[in-house]
């Protein structure tokens, strides 16, 4: 994304790997590569993914790592696929066994911090050093996985929050893209009284939903200046406007325009959402970035429709609160394994993968959302080939970061603990065993607690570039 003078996804969700815990014996074979500690720049990589889909899975075989394979035939890259929870698992596993693959596909910042404290992570400096990351990548996502001025990870992903929407649906409809909490109040009444689910969302397939509900109404409602007070501990969460935050949520859901109401919440499985959002029976579905290289297969000839989709920010829940604006942050990184005896050949595969910025391009352009790694570029070097809604996502971000209208996702910058309570103790309110004021107080609770072991870390200051 654009430069700015700012320090320019959750991965093993609060299980942070204490030094005690990785110092426990080995159960797995030994990282691949050479025998020397910091290996020679050639041989074996292993790395572990958690790509799904013959198709995708293609992709990174074909236009990654037999490209990188091709640029440094001196490297074996040798990649392994496995779905996220088994992946999580193994990888937990592994480091906690000083073993595994000496590429680690690891967490966001928050958990990488803790991870780069019990050493299960090498330093990267020296390599970012030499090949220049820093002239090549974000300020901003570089200095979130940076910690006593040493770097332990580079950023996979930007990400961000949007609000998908059936567009053929709405203009069948006659409906406008919503900006204000007024207008998108009236379009939800009105979808409902007609049958149409206003917001399809769920947790069947993915426990953790409900933090991107929590980004969503905190950053468009309590708004980023108050977040990035309260990420800095100069207010509560317990403030009222977080609070606020929280009863709207519970307020959309108890009226049956979030999910058909919270059962369906509970029950309903994303697949059963997208057929019908691809149908036109849920009109809007508040989703992250990568959820774009998903959307398609609902709509069109495959999908046994003539719909089309389309992407709109994320109207302003309170007068106060920017629009547009957009919530930044990462999802997932690379590192290399503390334990790997072959670093140099990793850092090889890391600096391909990050240094050649048209190539990078490319691969944004080719598969919507989930290559979109942070680097500078200007909107003119995005390819002419690109789906124009995803280009709209990279020119959206790189105006955001640019002109300061961004907010924070919770993933990235919410401590370990925190984070899994944002979803664990929004299921609370929702099913009311507790109240949104207790909900805040026990998340201002544990924030407290996880920030006083600097397990946050560095906020892009609010603002524009300099």
């Amino acid at each position: 994304m654009t430069a700015r003078s700012l320090g320019r996804r959750r991965f093993l969700t609060g299980a942070g790997l204490s030094a005690a815990a990785i110092a426990a014996p080995g159960v797995l074979t030994a990282c691949g590569g050479g025998d020397d500690s910091t290996g020679s720049g050639n041989g074996k990589v292993d790395l572990w993914l958690d790509i799904q889909g013959d198709a995708n899975q293609k992709y990174f075989n074909e236009q990654v790592a037999a490209l990188f394979e091709k640029a440094n035939p001196s490297v074996d890259l040798n990649t392994t696929y496995y779905k996220g929870d088994d992946l999580r698992r193994l990888v937990q596993t592994a480091l906690q066994a000083r073993s595994g693959p000496d590429v680690v596909r690891g967490p966001a910042a928050t958990q990488t911090l803790a991870w780069s404290k019990a050493h299960a992570l090498a330093d990267l400096t020296p390599y970012a050093d030499k090949y220049g990351w820093k002239d090549k990548l974000s300020a901003w996502a570089m200095k979130a996985f940076t910690t006593d001025d040493k770097l332990y990870a580079l950023p996979m992903r930007v990400d961000t929050m949007m609000l998908y929407f059936n567009k053929t649906l709405f203009a069948s409809k006659g409906w406008k893209q919503p900006e204000n909490r007024a207008d998108l109040e009236a379009l939800a009444a009105e979808a409902h009284g007609q049958g149409i689910t206003p917001f399809g969302s769920s947790n069947v397939d993915w426990k953790a939903a409900g933090e991107w509900l929590m980004t969503v109404f905190w950053n468009h409602y309590s708004g980023p200046d108050a977040l990035h007070q309260a990420l800095s501990g100069q207010i509560k969460f317990t403030d009222p406007v977080f609070v606020e935050a929280v009863e709207l949520v519970q307020t959309y859901f108890d009226k049956g325009w979030l999910a058909g109401g919270v059962d369906k919440y509970f029950s309903v499985p994303s697949q059963e959402i997208g057929a019908n959002f691809g149908k036109g029976k849920v009109a809007m579905v508040p989703q992250g970035v990568w959820f774009m290289s998903q959307v398609g297969q609902y709509f069109g000839a495959k999908a046994k429709n003539a719909n089309e989709w389309d992407w709109m920010p994320i109207p302003a829940l309170r007068d106060e609160v920017k629009y547009p604006l957009y919530e930044l942050g990462i999802g997932g990184s690379f590192g290399i394994n503390a334990a790997s005896k072959n670093k140099d050949a990793a850092a090889t595969f890391l600096n391909w993968y990050y240094g050649d910025r048209a190539a990078a391009l490319k691969r944004m352009a080719d598969v919507p959302a989930t290559y979109n790694i942070p680097i500078d570029f200007a909107d003119t070097d995005i390819p002419k080939k690109i789906d124009p809604r995803s280009a709209r996502v990279l020119t959206s971000l790189n105006k955001a970061v640019s002109t300061g209208d961004y907010g924070y996702v919770t993933w990235t910058w919410w401590p370990p603990k925190t984070d899994v309570y944002v979803y664990e103790g929004l299921e609370q309110v929702l099913t009311k065993k507790i109240k949104p004021a207790d909900y805040c107080k026990e998340l201002d609770r544990l924030f407290t607690s996880e920030k006083a072991d600097g397990t946050i870390p560095a906020l892009p200051a609010q603002g524009p570039a300099k």
